[in-house]
């Protein structure tokens, strides 16, 4: 009983690729547990959640793609998204107060016009 593998282990999750499955049909869904980690299941959207290996990922979406039940395959864009949010607000701040600061300096440009041939 030691020896099972828990599959929301941090070292798994590295090596694994979420993909959205459009389906015609929620008749064939236990079909897509031979392609990965079945996750999720819509009701009413017709859609699945399926992780696979990283490294099989092209294999696994041809193979999809020819299944008579799949509408369309997507990749998930998880990997894409930043991982740490520590210094996005400060970020965002710094941004902000650099737009203010380009607000006050064009505002006081055109109330100020700089006449070089009156000089």
């Amino acid at each position: 009983m030691n020896d099972l593998k828990n599959i929301n282990t941090e070292s798994d999750f590295e090596n694994r690729t979420g993909l959205i499955i459009w389906l015609k049909s929620k008749r064939n869904v236990k079909r897509l547990m031979n392609f990965g980690v079945l996750h999720y299941v819509s009701k009413k959207m017709d859609y699945a959640i399926v992780y696979v290996d990283t490294k099989n990922l092209n294999q696994t979406l041809e193979r999809l793609n020819k299944e008579n039940y799949v509408k369309s395959v997507e990749v998930s864009q998880l990997r894409d998204l930043p991982a740490n949010y520590d210094d996005v607000l400060e970020e965002m701040k710094k941004e902000i107060e650099e737009n203010k600061r380009q607000e006050k300096i064009d505002a006081f440009e055109q109330d100020n016009p700089l006449d070089y041939n009156n000089w």
